[in-house]
């Protein structure tokens, strides 16, 4: 009777990732089937899978599971594997196993220690001996690698285990040219300046989705994962251990000033009330409220022009009695911001008087900064190529930095968040999340009261502008 064997290979890391361990395994098993005079029916190779508790991977053995299918299908009268613990290490799952194999008839296991008879019951509880040694072995070396990853982190060394960080060139199979983690650290730098400027996390995701920008796994970016990113103290050159930041042996990507601002604006409790939702593509979008129930306007379309309604199927029900063309009470919120930006007394409350030395580099900055916003508009409108936006954002953005520092130097180390005074000027450059941002740093609400002759007049009287503490000029409502 010809014995049907199944060859089972697995191996806990493939730090190469050449699978050169698994083929070894598989080798040493056909030469083991072949002096048992089996025949080999199939192989099952589980790469870099573990197979302890410890192990995030173990859950997903995919070819494991796929030979006790085809023992409960009746298609193997045999297992040859390496050595016993790579089949497994955790005596709940050799029980499991075991339960298997009677059910289907299968007595028969082989490794380089010998062949194993599930029949005898000695051979079955030497069976169940060495599965409790690896399992005793493994906590042994849990409780190893716990000490030395504590020895580690206190001393600043970095860990070297998991997945790979955006930015780093890493080891094994995971690492990476030293250019593309250069290239990756940039981009890290990128999306600090333009969240400290004003982007949201989505304005950033969504222009790395236009511009193919990948993550370390190949995958789209998304809020989440940036966001993580980002509040990652390995930018600074430290490594976290039971709350407490530990400077570490690796060089910093960003200044601690500019983690910190990061950290500032993404751990707001304001974001998660107010930024929810999809990209806001109104300027005022969850700043208008009505003036009669105090609920806000929703922006939408009516009749093809754009408007802020108070809508009665909203989540929270508003009145439905008030509606505003989003267009003039846009330019009027506007034109109140370019209004008070220009005014002295703006730039005295700001801090940034006439004699300021930093007030032409606040400019400089704004400038630069609407260029680089409209270089995605360019490229859609196939003004310019691909290429050519990525050598422009790139002397941009070298620009900018430079313009940083020497802001930094002439303030004593400090770059403070600035509205120009040539707002009016780069306003039409700037993206709608940089003007929203602008708008937000000087803007609490405002509130629409009804006016008479239903909304076919627009009155600038009947709109309200609550304000934060800069000054806003002084005409009308607003």
């Amino acid at each position: 009777m010809t014995i049907r064997a199944g060859l089972y290979a697995r191996i806990s890391l493939d730090w190469e990732g050449k699978g050169l361990g698994v083929e070894r395994q598989l080798h040493d098993c056909r030469a083991i089937a072949k002096r048992l005079g089996w025949s080999v029916i199939d192989a099952y190779i589980d790469n870099s899978i573990g197979a302890s508790k410890y192990s995030k991977t173990g859950k997903h053995r995919a070819e494991y599971n796929r030979l006790l299918g085809d023992i409960e299908a009746g298609r193997l009268d045999a297992v040859v594997i390496w050595m016993e613990d790579r089949l497994q290490r955790q005596v709940i799952e050799l029980a499991e196993f075991l339960k298997v194999c009677d059910a289907a008839g299968v007595t028969r296991i082989a490794s380089a220690g010998g062949e194993l008879n599930l029949g005898d019951p000695d051979q079955r509880t030497m069976l169940y001996i060495k599965a409790a040694m690896a399992e005793a072995e493994i906590e042994k070396m849990s409780a190893r690698m716990r000490r030395k990853n504590r020895e580690n982190a206190e001393s600043g060394r970095r860990h070297l285990g998991g997945r790979r960080p955006f930015g780093e060139a890493w080891h094994g199979n995971q690492a990476v040219s030293d250019e593309q983690a250069a290239e990756e650290r940039e981009l890290i730098r990128e999306a600090v300046r333009r969240l400290i400027a004003g982007d949201s996390l989505r304005g950033i995701v969504t222009d790395w989705e236009m511009r193919g920008v990948r993550s370390q796994f190949g995958n789209l970016w998304r809020n989440v994962n940036l966001r993580r990113c980002l509040l990652s103290p390995r930018l600074v050159g430290m490594r976290e251990y039971n709350g407490q930041l530990i400077p570490g042996d690796w060089q910093p990507i960003i200044s601690m000033e500019e983690w910190q601002a990061v950290k500032a604006i993404l751990e707001d409790p304001a974001r998660f009330k107010h930024e929810r939702g999809g990209l806001p593509r109104y300027l005022l979008s969850g700043m208008v409220h009505c003036g009669i129930c105090g609920a806000k306007l929703y922006p939408r379309k009516i009749r093809g022009k754009r408007v802020y309604y108070c809508s009665p199927v909203a989540p929270k029900g508003g009145c439905g009695k008030i509606s505003r063309q989003a267009e003039p009470l846009e330019r009027l919120i506007e034109g109140a911001i370019f209004h008070a930006v220009e005014s002295d007394r703006f730039q005295r409350m700001a801090s940034q008087g006439e004699d300021d030395p930093t007030n032409e580099l606040y400019e400089q900055l704004a400038r630069d900064q609407g260029l680089l916003d409209r270089l995605q508009d360019k490229i859609a409108q196939e003004l310019i190529s691909e290429t050519t936006a990525k050598r422009n954002r790139s002397e941009i953005e070298r620009r900018m930095e430079d313009t940083r520092r020497e802001i930094s130097r002439r303030r004593g180390g400090e770059v403070v968040a600035h509205i120009p005074r040539n707002l009016r000027d780069v306003w039409p450059d700037l993206s709608l999340d940089r003007r929203r941002a602008i708008v937000k740093a000087v803007l609490v609400k405002v509130t629409l009261l009804p006016q008479p002759n239903s909304a076919r007049t627009f009155h600038p009287e009947k709109v309200v502008a609550e304000w934060r503490d800069r000054p806003v000029p002084e005409r009308e409502s607003v």
